[in-house]
């Protein structure tokens, strides 16, 4: 269970938006919730932001004028990229243009187990080359030492990025960086991508020539960094995506078709979920210069680089799989680890091009910050994190810096080295850490506003598309449904999948609960539920239809404060500490509470525990209580808990088993 906030449109707020504006009502209520609740807001919102002069960016004349003489003298210079979506897509933009512009050019990306950014090594093999300018892309701006090196060999260097500098900046010809404290260029949010754009607009004279080359590729490494779609950032993926129509990019148009993706109906979540994995799967399992290939490619050898990704994606998958099989496998035999505030799991020879999206799943799964660690055969461990508001990544990494080699990140999201024999003490000082944050709540879910009977309009829904590109800073909206009764359960997809029929406000609805099997979900038909939805408009044999998908469900009167503060005591319990002597004499469960939980397993034969808490949640029992008693269910071989999916499953026993003989009832009885 997650928590949910469900906003409240001001209503003066929003007549007065309807009255100036010819926006629906539904659209008016989530920019008001949002806090766009001034015509002022609006039109800054909606108007498509002039992008600013690219050379208002610090050191941007001095990029221009050192890559323009390189090109006029026809020195050799390296686009020096990174593996990532954003690094890919830089570098593909970069090299097109100086090549289209005739300089002479090569790239050079390193694979993971160089690391990211600059490496000497590199650099010399450059040299090598006859490299006499690198440009960076997506990365250099903590290139401290290595840019002193690359001056010492008498190489030119222009570094573009987007990421936080330090107090020291590398030592180059130029440092195109917005979050340069001296950058006097109004928008900051740019990806690695959204630089080299300028840049290469900068380099061109205006936009227009490299808007319509290059916007495609833009709006992909933009969406992909998963910055915030705000203000420039938003004027450029929606400018990408409606380019990819008349895209001329051979191997993207490829992609394009092999992902079954319409090249006239491109959105940020086809590009988020069907165009950027691909792309970054080069990095993560092969070289990122098949991604670059492909994306360069002007024939149809761009069809064989892009089939490539394909399966390196697919291995992507198989591999994110394994691992996260062999976590469960850790859980499952190390139940109590899922009480801790943190999770710290680590392991041997996990593909630490995956850690990261297996880190982000398993936050969503169990609502925890969480810190993935795959320690490689010389005892090497490289980690990922991942959290969301209420516990910052980058300052507990710095917290545990002594017993870490290097460390990164920012609120939600970090990476880290750490010797193998210094984990014991890394997850000590995490908890300790993890002890510190009041505010260390669960995931929210926030609702824009409540659903209304009108609502349920496809005008209404199909106006939300204004709102779009959709993304990080302008999410999809999510709709509460609170008290809908359940109609009918119906299974789709051999049971992967359920569509239920729902009356609400005194309407009929459908709405799709995707990889949500029938047999577990905690209602049945005639039950009330609320629900976290979102509203879209699909084709279905010609016709437009309203689309209703659950985001988050829970049974009407289920009180999520209650939930967590049962669940946060629980685990405080399981994991030593003291527990208030009131809380303590409400979770000693009686024997027919006992006996009537068993029950239910016993004829289910196998259930979640959230549905058994939406099942048996009364004033008398919470969570705690619960799971005091399949603790001890668990303790006497009644029932299997399987951690890792939070589930019980019944076990026949032949005997009769006494209650009396559990150690987990005799300690709750006894305080």
């Amino acid at each position: 269970m997650k928590r949910w906030e469900i906003k409240k449109p001001d209503p003066q707020k929003v007549d007065e938006i309807l009255k100036k504006s010819d926006l629906t009502s539904l659209c008016a209520e989530v920019l008001v919730s949002r806090g766009y609740d001034t015509m002022e807001m609006l039109v800054d919102f909606f108007k498509n932001d002039e992008l600013s002069d690219p050379m208002l960016l610090k050191d941007m004349p001095q990029a221009v004028e050192v890559i323009s003489r390189a090109m006029y003298n026809g020195e050799l210079i390296c686009v020096y990229g990174d593996y990532d979506c954003d690094g890919v897509t830089s570098t593909t933009i970069l090299l097109n243009y100086l090549d289209f512009n005739g300089a002479k050019t090569m790239y050079y990306i390193p694979d993971r187990e160089e690391g990211y950014g600059i490496n000497k090594a590199a650099v010399d093999k450059l040299k090598e080359q006859g490299v006499s300018l690198i440009i960076t892309v997506d990365n250099g701006i903590s290139a401290i030492e290595e840019s002193k090196y690359i001056k010492e060999l008498g190489i030119k260097l222009v570094i573009t990025d987007h990421h936080q500098p330090n107090d020291e900046l590398p030592v180059a010809d130029a440092v195109v960086n917005p979050h340069r404290e001296d950058c006097p260029s109004p928008f900051k949010d740019l990806a690695g991508v959204g630089v080299v754009f300028k840049l290469c607009a900068a380099l061109d004279g205006d936009y227009s020539i490299v808007s319509e080359q290059f916007s495609d590729l833009v709006a992909i490494g933009t969406i992909a960094d998963i910055v915030p779609l705000r203000g420039e950032n938003r004027s450029l993926v929606k400018t990408g995506l409606s380019m990819f129509e008349n895209s001329e990019n051979y191997g993207l148009l490829y992609l394009l078709e092999k992902c079954g993706i319409n090249k006239s109906r491109v959105t940020s979540d086809s590009v988020a979920y069907g165009i950027s994995p691909r792309i970054n799967a080069a990095g993560r399992f092969g070289s990122a210069s098949t991604a670059v290939e492909a994306l360069i490619s002007e024939d149809e050898s761009a069809k064989f680089d892009i089939d490539k990704l394909i399966l390196l994606n697919n291995q992507r998958k198989e591999t994110e799989r394994i691992i996260l099989k062999s976590i469960f496998e850790y859980i499952d035999s190390n139940p109590d680890i899922l009480n801790e505030k943190v999770l710290v799991i680590s392991g041997k020879g996990w593909h630490h091009g995956v850690i990261g999206i297996v880190s982000a799943k398993l936050t969503e799964l169990y609502g925890k910050p969480n810190f993935i660690i795959t320690v490689d055969d010389n005892g090497i461990g490289r980690g990922s994190a991942r959290s969301f508001e209420g516990f910052n990544i980058y300052k507990c990494l710095k917290f545990c810096e002594d017993a870490l080699i290097r460390y990164g990140g920012h609120n939600c999201a970090g990476g880290f080295t750490i010797k193998a024999d210094k984990i014991p003490q890394f997850s000590k000082m995490v908890s300790a850490f993890a002890g510190k944050c009041d505010s260390l709540s669960g995931m929210v879910i926030t609702a824009d506003k409540l659903l209304e009977a009108k609502d349920f309009d496809i005008n209404m829904a199909n106006s939300l598309s204004i709102l779009e590109p959709f993304g990080e800073g302008n999410k999809m909206p999510v709709f509460a449904i609170i008290g809908a009764v359940v109609r009918k359960i119906i299974p789709l997809s051999q049971g992967k999948h359920t569509k239920i029929e729902f009356s609400y406000d005194g309407i009929v609805q459908t709405a799709l609960l995707f990889s949500r099997p029938a047999s577990m979900l905690s209602f049945n038909a005639g039950d009330k539920i609320d629900m976290l939805v979102n509203m879209a408009v699909t084709e279905y044999n010609g016709k437009n239809q309203l689309s209703v998908k659950v985001v988050d469900y829970r049974n009407h009167g289920v009180s999520a404060n209650k939930y967590f503060a049962a669940k946060f005591c629980y685990e405080a319990y399981k994991r030593g500490e003291p527990v208030p002597v009131n809380v303590v004499h409400r979770v000693k469960p009686s024997r027919d509470e006992l006996v009537r939980i068993y029950k239910y397993i016993k004829a289910i034969k196998r259930v979640s525990i959230d549905k058994l808490f939406m099942k048996f949640n009364t004033q008398s029992m919470n969570y705690f209580k619960l799971r005091i008693c399949l603790d001890a269910f668990n303790e006497l071989g009644l029932i299997k808990l399987i951690a890792s999916r939070q589930e019980v499953h019944i076990v026949e026993v032949s005997k009769k088993v006494d209650l009396s003989e559990s150690t987990v009832l005799n300690k709750i009885y006894s305080l």
